[in-house]
Order: structure tokens, then sequence, then C-alpha cells
């Protein structure tokens, strides 16, 4: 499949030329949740009059270029950019002051590489082949990111763009989670409803989740979510056991199976020295509520996000001896072995 990319790697050489005097503004047109973007060009934002991404993850990523391209802005494509994007660009009546391929990786050599994985060169192989000869009519320059690359494809000094130091801000990291198995299939796609708003506005806030490579598809492309694959119960109490969280969900959705759990999630939270976010239907939900071992919430998207922005500016030291307290009282009312027999 591989064998009719295996020629020498070319750098398509630039053809175009930009007349327009530039207006200060710069255009990026690539992935924005990526690190790219954020070591190469995010961090320069302050550098220019107006710093404009256009995330190509994006359905309406078109509409957002027409709307952002002015007479005289710079455009940058960074990487593997749609095709599309190439053709419009040919046939844009606005004119910028120049429009610049950006690459960190050896994308036109890629396909040589028998190191990588043959779906990885594939792909770059098959879109820089569409993508060349596009790129010779809309580029008038190239930039990569080490000197190694300038060397190979003879690009001048100045082409070389080196990374930056990504600044985020210092905000206390809040660290939440949700373990469920297959079984919370619909607990999943709430909590994922939830997870995509709270990250969405909150810059502090990561989530652990346990599943399936479903799971991983599902969550794909929400920011600061990491997914642990399912684990054997001694692995799993050990790693709970021996490490502090800060909140954990307990969702239960309204089913069949869902009636018949018990308390173990808060258990879990509890171990991890987290405090719990409960669904009303949660088996000791009302208890919970009167002695604010933790917050319980309907089934509302935005009730649980509410529910975990309060938890982030709360003392949760109070809540927590509650839950442990509560859990105590649980235990102590149950029968012992000696009375069941």
């Amino acid at each position: 499949m591989l064998a009719r990319f295996r020629s020498k790697p070319s750098l398509f050489r630039t053809r175009k030329k930009y007349s327009e005097k530039w207006n200060g503004e710069i255009v990026v047109v690539g992935k924005s949740i990526s690190p790219t973007i954020d070591f190469y060009f995010r961090n320069r934002n302050h550098q220019v009059q107006k710093y404009t991404e256009i995330d190509i993850s994006r359905d309406d990523f078109q509409a957002q270029l027409s709307n952002s391209i002015t007479t005289g802005c710079l455009i940058i494509l960074v990487r593997d950019v749609p095709l599309n994007i190439l053709k419009y660009l040919i046939n844009a009546t606005v004119m910028p002051t120049g429009v610049i391929w950006f690459i960190d990786d050896d994308m036109p050599g890629a396909h040589l590489d028998d190191t990588l994985p043959s779906s990885y060169r594939r792909r770059l192989s098959s879109w820089y082949k569409k993508a060349k000869p596009l790129l010779t009519k809309v580029c008038d320059r190239i930039w990569v990111s080490t000197t190694h690359l300038a060397e190979k494809y003879q690009l001048p000094a100045e082409a070389v763009l080196s990374p930056t130091q990504i600044e985020t801000e210092r905000l206390p990291l809040v660290r939440c989670f949700y373990h469920g198995s297959s079984s919370h299939k619909e607990d999943w796609s709430f909590v994922l409803s939830v997870i995509r708003k709270v990250q969405s506005r909150n810059l502090n806030t990561w989530f652990e989740l346990i599943g399936d490579h479903s799971l991983y598809k599902a969550a794909r492309g929400i920011p600061r979510v990491q997914i642990l694959h399912p684990m054997p119960w001694p692995d799993y109490l050990t790693m709970t056991a021996s490490r502090t969280m800060d909140i954990g969900l307990a969702p239960l959705m309204d089913t069949s199976f869902n009636h018949s759990r018990s308390h173990t999630k808060m258990l879990d939270i509890c171990r991890q020295n987290a405090v719990g976010i409960y669904s009303t239907r949660f088996p000791l939900s009302n208890k919970i509520q009167e002695s604010n071992a933790g917050l319980v919430v309907d089934d509302r998207v935005d009730s649980w996000i509410e529910a975990i922005e309060h938890l982030i500016k709360l003392d949760k030291q109070d809540m927590l001896t509650n839950a442990n307290q509560l859990i105590l009282a649980v235990e102590s009312s149950s029968p012992t072995l000696n009375e069941a027999v």
C-alpha cells in the first residue's frame, strides 16, 4: 500500500506571491487542542495586534475562516489542514499578506520511516500527495520547527520557529473522578455531558474516568480527561487507598438495574478523601443531605455543573468528616454476622 509513496521525500516549492502590507493580524489554522498550537503559536499571541485561531476540529471551520480573513492578514496553516481549506484560499477574493505552512514533524518524508506505524505513514502520505499541488499554489513561505528540517529541505535559517514555554494559569488543580463499569451505560452518557460543560467553563478541573475504548472515543476532544483501563479489584483498592482526590461523582439514572445498587460508591469516594456528588436515587441520599455529608442533586446536567463548581470553591473538610461519620453510623446499625446466624 505504501510502495507508491516510496519516492525520495520532497518539499513543495512556493510559487505564490502576495503584495498586501501586513495589517498586524495573524490567523492560525489547525487543531486548537494540540501541543503544536500551544508550543508554537498560542503563547506568542501577545506579539501581534490580533491573533485568531481557526479550529479545524469544528464542523464550521470553513465559515470561521471566511469570517476571519482580512486584507493584509497573515495566515498560518498548521500541519495537515483539510484540503477544503487550501482550495478555499486559492479562490479567496480577500488577499492576505502571506500564507505559511508550518510543520513540526517531517511530514513530506514520513512515508519512508519504517519506525512509524503504517496507518500513520499512510495517512500523512495520502494527505501530502493530495495537498502538495494546492500548497504550492497558496503558500508563499514554509516554516519548520527544527534546523534539521530546514537543512534537509534547504530552507533559510529564518524559517525555523522554535517552541515556547507553555504558560498556564496557575490555579489549584481540582481532581474529580467517576469510576463506572459497563453496567453504567446511561450514567456514562450523563456524566460525559456534565464533564464536557464543566471543562469548557473551568481551566483547573481534571477528570479521571475508568472505562474501555468506547469510553475513550466518546470522551475524545474533552480537555483534561484521563481514561484508565478497568483493573482487578485488588489493584483498584490499592490505588484508591493510597491517594487523595477532591470530588467524586455518583450519578444513578432511572434504570431498573440502578434501583438495586448499594452505597458502595460513597465508600470508594471517601476512601480517596474526596467529597461526593450524589443522585437523588442514591441509597443514602436523604441522610447525606441531612448530615451535610455531600451534595445531592437531580438529573439535570446544569445541576451537576453547579454542584461541582460549588465544591471547587468550598472548604470540604467538614463535609468529608460528616461523610465518614455517616458511613460508620450505617455500619453500626447493620446486624453483625453473629446476630445473623
